[in-house]
């Protein structure tokens, strides 16, 4: 079976502790060139403490695994499909290291799956680059996602949400449960992502899938390359199916093939397509152009020959919009490019375009 070549450490809890650190450094060893890391922040975008938790993950790589990590900031719906949303993919796409951990698993989930960011990840794990998620995030990878804040603080009846399904890249069907092993309840039973094995199987029971069960302070390893997975922490990992429960425990590291035989693939759970307006694709598209004008100037590259043709492109477009009767999109290029300081500017002979106040 073909899998991606890349690797993914999937972490129960305590993507910061001494018991994981190794596993980010060992990542990091594997990059032959320079590392480009960026951070998710996603999962707890709508925490008001968000920019604090950004610079406690950045410090702790800077000091503890010694690199510097960006943010790839998308913290609500709101900004999907903006410039600035558009930069964020490019620079996510030329990464070789990304990371995204605590927040919740749900918020992560629904944002992430209106958004290119799945693309970016499977892209990222097939050319053979490192990702490390955890917590909330790594309850995002699987076939479903635990909504666990719905479920545990609100009391709302159990719930699947869907998850983003990149295990899918390495021949596994499964759900995963991070925090599996948490005893914080005392007397109640928080095990399994704080909801309870009960209500664990209640979900189950609603609508099967196979269950991959992360400990806290764990680490399940997957070397896309090398066809194997390692148990890493101080905990274990479950598989948890209709033939009953797998146990591998930290240190163990087999073949892949045999996580795979364990969580066999099904038909049950298949992504619906979706269909975007031609209209809306060429409006991304423009979009993107000026995203990558933007990073290119912003680094400080050559970016004459980008930025003629991306102005042919956005010029060619809207004359095409015009020719179609389009002309609220056909304005909306306009104003955009004026908020740019560019000037659109129409004669008999076609359109060109200039800098304000040249």
């Amino acid at each position: 079976m073909k899998v991606a070549k890349g690797s993914i450490a999937v972490m129960g809890s305590g993507e910061t502790s001494p018991a994981l650190v190794s596993v980010h450094r060992d990542f990091v060893k594997m990059l032959d060139n320079q590392v480009s890391a960026y951070l998710i922040d996603t999962p707890f975008g709508f925490q008001e403490n968000a920019d604090v938790l950004v610079d406690k993950l950045k410090l702790f790589f800077k000091k503890s695994v010694q690199i510097d990590i960006d943010v790839a900031s998308l913290r609500n719906q709101n900004n999907i499909d903006s410039i600035e949303y558009y930069e964020m993919l490019e620079e996510l796409g030329n990464s070789n290291f990304i990371f995204s951990g605590p927040g919740s698993p749900s918020y992560a989930s629904k944002t992430w799956l209106q958004s290119e960011i799945p693309n970016v990840l499977i892209n990222h794990l097939e050319r053979g680059k490192h990702a490390v998620f955890s917590s909330a995030a790594a309850s995002t990878l699987g076939e479903k996602t635990i909504p666990v804040y719905e479920i545990y603080k609100v009391g709302m009846n159990p719930f699947w949400e869907d998850g983003l399904n990149i295990l899918e890249l390495y021949g596994l069907s499964a759900t995963i449960v991070p925090h599996f092993n948490n005893k914080e309840g005392g007397n109640h039973d928080t095990s399994c992502s704080y909801i309870g094995e009960n209500r664990l199987n209640s979900l189950i029971d609603k609508e099967y899938t196979n269950i991959l069960g992360i400990d806290e302070h764990t680490a399940l390893v997957i070397d896309g390359e090398k066809e194997v997975f390692k148990v890493e922490g101080i905990g274990t990992v479950t598989g948890k199916t209709k033939k009953g429960r797998t146990i591998f425990e930290a240190g163990d590291e087999r073949p892949l093939s045999e996580l795979q035989n364990i969580l066999q693939k099904s038909d049950h759970n298949k992504s619906a397509s979706t269909k975007t307006s031609s209209s809306v694709t060429d409006e991304n598209s423009l979009k993107k152009e000026l995203a990558k004008l933007n990073l290119e100037i912003k680094n400080n590259n050559d970016f004459t020959s980008l930025f003629d043709k991306t102005m042919l492109e956005i010029i060619n477009l809207r004359n095409k919009f015009r020719s179609e009767e389009k002309y609220s999109e056909s304005d909306d290029i306009r104003d955009l490019l004026d908020e740019l300081n560019i000037v659109i500017e129409d004669n008999k002979t076609g359109s060109s375009w200039k800098f304000k106040g040249q």
